[in-house]
């Protein structure tokens, strides 16, 4: 099959679950429609890249109700603890292993970020946090490339992150690798 059937494919399976997840008007409706999805790396494959000095963050889509990130993590690459400033995180594993850390920060104790939960997620798993359910951080620790899409509602510009050892934060400004399939300069 020529390429570009190939890319016209892709970019159907990625249209198709944008429009659908435009639809969805509860965040259990989102996190359903995400859970039983069918894409796979090769239907993203136009924005797949890895970040020179961290994981790659791929803007696919992004309006004013959400957004959609395809995450590229190398071997031993990770995010740090951090919320998502009153987004609705979903993400679904599409290649390799993640793990994810959760955190629930405490007023009084040291640390003042305190791990509550980690689970694996391989391709296919899905998983979703909010600010009220506290913060997560991503890793790749194994040894092999991994890739997760990431569904933000609404779309989310900026998050705090968190130091694990003094729980202090600071504001980030979302910085992408590449935005709609074009590479940006790094």
């Amino acid at each position: 099959m020529p390429s570009n059937v190939n890319r016209n494919k892709d970019l159907n399976v990625v249209a198709n679950l944008i429009d659908q997840l435009q639809q969805a008007s509860t965040d259990q409706a989102r996190k359903t429609l995400i859970a039983n999805m069918e894409v796979n790396l090769v239907d993203v494959e136009r924005y797949h890249h890895f970040g020179a000095a961290s994981y790659g963050r791929n803007l696919v889509f992004s309006n004013a109700y959400f957004e959609v990130i395809l995450m590229c993590w190398q071997s031993n690459q990770h995010s740090t603890a951090h919320d998502h400033n009153g987004s609705l995180c979903v993400m679904k594993c599409l290649a390799g292993e993640l793990e994810e850390r959760r955190y629930i920060k405490t007023a009084t104790q040291m640390p003042r970020l305190l791990a509550t939960e980690k689970k694996l997620l391989v391709a296919g798993a899905t998983s979703s946090i909010n600010d009220q359910e506290g913060l997560h951080s991503i890793s790749n620790n194994s040894v092999r490339a991994a890739c997760s899409l990431h569904f933000y509602f609404p779309a989310i510009h900026s998050t705090n992150v968190y130091c694990l050892k003094d729980g202090s934060q600071k504001s980030v400004t979302s910085a992408f690798t590449s935005e709609y399939g074009k590479l940006n300069v790094q």
